[in-house]
């Protein structure tokens, strides 16, 4: 006789069971089982040391250093490879002035190396920047001297760098190792000094329900990148080193932002770090962040809320330049009215990532925001989970209805999830938009994840490839997403981008999702203004979604009197007109529409080859020359002319990040750093291991199965 799993939540008589009861049983259980573990794991450890690997990334060629713990426990020090000369964690420091005007954003970042050592040093440094950054200006500041960076093709760049380091100057060099990740080098800085790299970026920032929001990249979350990623011609390895779990932070960071939104907005605030806010006249403020490193572990997000208003949400910037007109609008577009839902049934799958990278608080936040999605699904909808890791599977063969039985199935598998194995999207991407039997239901795919992946390319194309009918929704989790992921998986998907980066925002932020998704959204966009000959982007228009406005930047010979948006919504057409003789001038449209063009040419340098393959690079290398950004094609270079090192050796220092908040991690061993398993062993070893965590998983299955007898909350 088939025996059902017991409802977690069971009406009988007036009473209802809670799920306390079920938690704490599941607990011992889990706790049992990570004994268990923990014993086999230490076990095999003593069996062969050589299945673990000192290394940042599991995988990466990165560069390492050894970190000593001396007496002083708050300070961390680094010793240079090939020396037994030690320099401070406090080698690089971080000073960030960001200045809003409206929805743009422009930011000053000076990093500050210092060298403490008697040895000739360059400092390397990788780091993240917002996804929608264009880094458009470099200086370098030597004592009172300012040297101003010039735009270089990427590779004339390079060696212009390497020649000044050789020959002794000062110089830097800013490129873009991987979209939204980018990297400063710094040569020649003399013992007992420092060298200040100064560089200024700007960006749009996000708005949705009423709310803008800023967002900081401080640091980001180690990537996982599948063997056959490595294979794939042209592809960039991440770069980053990272310190060891449990070693003293460095590298920090302070932050002022000069904020002047231009409209009446509510107080400025900040969920992810302790802020000084400074009211500095009518609608303006200033917020400060003071520099701990301890701080520089996680996004730093600000967020500030328009006052309620019955004016229409229509912001038209315009600039003119070069004898061209650029523009930059933002208009929020007819939309479902509040209460108005879906009339066509609905399919839901969830995809949630169980990998290493999600262990700690990203794999908490994710249980809590899949208890809290299901608790919204109606008894008429259907629902399915896929979980991956290194592997994919899914809860269900195929997705069933959101009956009480099978919402408590899933809310019991969710309260067993452990976080561990790599990051391999692909086949659950695969799983989750494979259709094998023509449905009527309207399909949504949610993907729970902190996106800790390098194959970004490969998935972007599958998401294009499957895509189909159905819409993807990305749901960022943890203190550090790949956020750049995340957005550009929603925006191939035709659906939307959410971030949760604290526990306490996962109720607020589910409820918002579920109610998109319960929305219509208005589909099939167009946009038409009176110049045939304008350069609109992007190209093809995003669904819009409940309280998200359209943004639409467009370069043009002179400047349209009006634009018209259609579209169709719930099945209906809609359409609105929208006069732009109102615009006001306002920098930086032309650097936010450059940004976007690079966008959209480096996509279709990805997807093509041959002599369509160069043809693009050259028309995305003249329009970044022309603009003076940083991009996959460009970098930007500052020397100083005047020679300061004529002998010695220039020791490389790459300057490790920070592990983001929450990050779990072996603890470093022999002063080895995060260590990891290797991704390459010698055959017989892989014969005789893989014999022993068979016979191991079979002992432990069987102890599991006898651990997991049907639990009973009556």
């Amino acid at each position: 006789m088939k025996q059902s799993i017991a409802p977690l939540f069971v009406a009988d008589e007036g009473h209802i069971d809670p799920t306390l009861q079920l938690r704490e049983q599941l607990m011992i259980q889990r706790i049992i089982k990570d004994c268990l573990v923990v014993v086999s794991l230490v076990l095999l450890w003593f069996l062969s040391d050589a299945l673990l690997a000192s290394s940042a990334l599991a995988g990466e060629r990165t560069t390492e250093h050894t970190l000593d713990h001396l007496e002083n426990p708050g300070f961390m020090w680094m010793q240079l490879p090939g020396s037994s000369e030690k320099i401070s964690a406090d080698a690089l420091s971080t000073s960030i002035h960001m200045t809003v005007s409206g929805p743009i954003l422009r930011a000053t970042v000076r990093q500050t190396f210092r060298n403490d050592t008697a040895f000739w040093l360059e400092g390397v440094y990788s780091f993240p920047l917002p996804e929608q950054a264009a880094v458009d200006q470099l200086r370098m500041q030597v004592g009172d001297r300012l040297i101003q960076g010039e735009i270089h093709e990427k590779q004339t760049a390079r060696i212009l760098y390497q020649q000044a380091k050789e020959a002794g100057h000062r110089a830097s060099l800013l490129k873009q190792h991987r979209t939204n990740i980018f990297t400063t080098e710094v040569a020649n800085i003399e013992p007992n000094d420092e060298i200040i790299v100064e560089f200024e970026y700007q960006q749009v920032l996000d708005f949705r329900a009423h709310q803008y929001t800023l967002r900081f990249p401080m640091v980001s979350t180690p990537p996982y990148t599948p063997e056959r990623t490595r294979q794939t011609p042209g592809f960039i390895a991440p770069a980053n080193s990272y310190r060891a779990s449990g070693d003293a932070p460095g590298n920090p960071v302070e932050i002022s932002v000069d904020l002047n939104p231009g409209f009446p907005i509510e107080l400025p605030s900040s969920i992810s770090h302790p802020i000084n806010v400074t009211a500095k006249g009518k609608d303006q403020y200033q917020i400060h962040l003071n520099g701990a490193a301890a701080l520089s572990n996680r996004d730093f997000i600000l967020s500030w809320k328009l006052k309620p208003s019955d004016k229409p949400l229509v912001n038209i910037l315009r600039e003119d330049l070069g004898g061209e007109s650029y523009g930059l609008m933002m208009v929020m577009p007819p939309q479902a009215l509040p209460g108005e839902v879906y009339t066509q049934a609905r399919e839901l799958i969830w995809v949630l990532d169980v990998s290493g990278s999600m262990q700690g608080e990203s794999i908490e936040q994710a249980r809590s925001a899949m208890l809290k999605a299901l608790s919204r699904l109606e008894a008429d909808d259907y629902f399915n989970i896929i979980f991956f890791n290194t592997a994919a599977w899914s809860l269900f063969p195929h997705p069933r209805a959101a009956s009480p039985d099978n919402l408590n199935l899933a809310r019991e598998k969710i309260l067993r999830l452990e976080a561990d194995g790599g990051t391999d999207m692909l086949p659950a991407l695969k799983r989750a938009l494979d259709i094998s039997t023509h449905s009527e239901r309207l399909r949504q795919v949610i993907f729970v994840t902190d996106g800790a992946v390098s194959n970004e390319t490969e998935l972007f194309s599958e998401i294009q490839h499957r895509l189909a009918e159905s819409r993807l929704f990305t749901v960022g989790i943890g203190s550090a997403p790949n956020s750049y992921f995340m957005r550009k998986a929603a925006l191939a998907g035709r659906g939307s981008f959410t971030y949760i980066s604290q526990p306490q925002e996962v109720s607020r932020k589910i409820d918002q999702l579920m109610r998109t998704l319960e929305t219509p959204a208005l589909t099939d966009l167009g946009f038409d203004i009176n110049d045939p000959l304008a350069s609109v982007l992007p190209a093809t228009l995003p669904d819009l979604y409940l309280q998200e406005p359209l943004y639409i930047a467009f370069k043009s010979s002179h400047f349209p009197g009006y634009a018209e948006l259609r579209g169709t919504l719930n099945g209906m057409p809609s359409s609105m007109r929208v006069p732009l003789q109102s615009s006001s001038q306002h920098k930086g449209v032309a650097v936010e529409w450059a940004r976007r063009k690079l966008d959209e040419l480096v996509e279709r340098y990805q997807q093509t080859s041959g002599e369509q393959k160069t043809s693009i690079r050259e028309q995305a290398l003249r329009i970044a020359l022309a603009h003076h950004q940083v991009s996959q094609f460009t970098s930007l270079v500052a020397i100083d002319q005047a020679p300061v090192r004529s002998s010695g050796e220039l020791n490389t220092l790459n300057i490790p990040a920070n592990l983001p908040k929450g990050w779990v991690s072996q603890p470093p061993s022999s002063g080895q750093g995060i260590r990891l398993a290797k991704t390459a062993t010698d055959n017989r070893f892989h014969l005789w291991m893989g014999l022993l965590w068979l016979a191991l998983a079979v002992v432990l299955k069987l102890i599991a199965n006898n651990l997991s007898r049907p639990v009973s909350c009556a």
